[in-house]
């Protein structure tokens, strides 16, 4: 078996049977909807204002397009109280003005995992690659062929 029919079929194994941990829709392989990603707790004298988000932490609610879980572009996001992985409150508008004057609370600082944030290009590198491997191979049969 070649190494590249090896590959893809593991490639298809792992897309099909793989379950969307982050992904609110999609199968394995591509995934699309809503992901939240914490940035840090509220400033004190917000919680004194308002006590009932003493719980929740500053965050980012981005629409995301993935592959392998790997963020592949996000969009449309904005500042909320994030609660877990799947829960948020939608803030209202003047405190989100407020929190988004502070650097503390920029996007930058979303706490995202080394997956999520740099997998795509680990993809990318790792088709590139089989890419590779597959042309020089083929380079090499083509000219053993032309040999013989």
């Amino acid at each position: 078996m070649s190494v590249r029919l090896l590959l893809a079929t593991v490639a298809l194994c792992l897309g099909a049977i793989a379950t969307p941990a982050h992904a609110k829709k999609g199968i394995g392989v591509i995934n699309t909807g809503d992901e939240l990603f914490e940035v840090a707790p509220f400033p004190a004298e917000v919680i004194e204002a308002i006590p009932k988000i003493k719980d929740l932490k500053v965050g980012y609610k981005c629409s995301h397009f993935g592959v392998f879980w790997a963020d592949v572009w996000t969009w449309d996001c904005e500042l909320v109280g994030v609660e877990n992985e799947n829960t948020y409150t939608s803030l209202p508008d003047e405190l989100r003005t407020k929190l988004a004057a502070d650097p503390q609370y920029a996007y930058s600082h979303a706490k995202r995992g080394l997956w999520n944030h740099y997998g795509f290009w680990a993809v990318l590198a790792a088709v590139a690659v089989f890419l590779g491997i597959g042309a020089v191979t083929g380079k090499k049969d083509s000219a053993e062929a032309a040999t013989a």
